[in-house]
């Protein structure tokens, strides 16, 4: 008499069937084999090496954006404080505080909101602008090892240096307002003049803000099959049909990356202000003209007071910029071009 299939019979051991395939086993456990002390000492540093960034990662990320979550819905309770230290209470006072600066004209948020925007405006700008320089690069048009060496240096360069470089070129005296002068005109205050100030900065951030993107671009473009582009010239396509028909469909998931990004940082857009300020101008600090939202609550959280407020602005403008981001993602995915290569 058979024994059906996964029995258990001592004498004739366990019989498995594995997609048709009889095995069998002796009905034994075979002994787990011990670990060596070289394979232990592997998994420690392993480990060990994974462990300080999830520490890092718990305190520096989690514990502080949840406690910033908490403080935006307390309120400093002048009453209950004294001999009992500072105690806080549930409140929505910090909420309501920031839509009343909507109507307050000595108010800092509004004037931050709006150089926040023009930031972001520029850094978009600087997308398009940087894909076409990438693109000339990739070309290999007259001198492109040295306009790529030149385009990525300030990312390599300390950002100290060139924004002691930058006030020296555009101060009275530099090189700018000789040039300036040329054309009998003197050159006026870029810097300490508050209505200047903000598109002087910007200025700074577009000289030096080609750098990462060009790399990202330029190495998404050396992927495009060559052929492709050389039976695009033996068709006789100009250049700007090969742009945009060839060479921005095959790396639009580099370029939707890049924008996507962009939008991430809606609200975080700021330009290197306290560098500016650490180089002789330090009337920059406290100028609400010259403030963005992120410099802003940098400076609210160096001062250690009333830190619940700059926390409920802070999750307001995440609470806003969170959808904007999965929108704008939708948006890519929708318009991304069919192309595998």
């Amino acid at each position: 008499m058979e024994k059906a299939v996964g029995s258990t019979d001592p004498e004739i051991g366990t019989a498995e069937s594995n997609g048709g395939n009889r095995t069998v086993t002796d009905g034994k456990k075979t002994p787990r084999k011990k670990m060596s002390k070289k394979v232990l000492r592997e998994y420690l540093f392993v480990y060990g090496m994974i462990l300080l960034p999830i520490i890092q990662f718990c305190i520096f990320y989690i514990w502080i954006n949840a406690n910033s979550i908490i403080m935006a819905f307390q309120e400093f309770d002048v009453d209950a404080s004294g001999f009992n230290g500072e105690v806080y209470r549930w409140s929505l006072y910090n909420f309501k505080r920031f839509f009343a600066e909507w109507t307050n004209p000595s108010s800092v948020v509004v004037p931050a909101l709006l150089n926040t925007l023009k930031y972001f405006t520029a850094g978009v700008i600087m997308i398009p602008v940087t894909f076409l320089v990438s693109y000339f690069l990739y070309k290999q048009i007259w001198g492109y090892k040295i306009f790529r060496v030149v385009f990525f240096l300030p990312s390599i360069v300390s950002a100290v240096l060139f924004v002691t470089t930058y006030i020296e070129l555009i101060k009275y005296g530099g090189a700018l307002s000789t040039v300036w002068s040329w054309f009998g005109k003197e050159l006026p205050e870029l810097v300490n003049d508050p209505d200047r100030t903000t598109g002087t900065i910007i200025a700074f951030t577009v000289w030096t803000g080609f750098g990462v993107n060009m790399i990202l671009y330029q190495s998404a473009m050396s992927r495009v099959p060559e052929e492709i582009i050389e039976a695009a010239q033996l068709d006789g396509c100009p250049w700007y049909r090969e742009l945009w028909s060839i060479i921005i469909p095959m790396v639009w998931p580099t370029i939707s990356t890049t924008l996507i990004l962009q939008f991430t940082s809606l609200f975080n857009s700021t330009g290197p202000i306290l560098l500016f300020a650490d180089a002789g101008r330090q009337s920059l600090l406290d100028n609400k003209e010259v403030a963005t939202i992120a410099f802003w609550i940098y400076r609210k959280t160096q001062s250690g007071t009333d830190l619940n407020y700059p926390a409920a602005i802070g999750m307001i403008f995440t609470a806003i910029s969170v959808p904007i981001v999965f929108f704008v993602r939708w948006v890519f995915n929708k318009i991304d071009p069919d192309v595998t290569y």
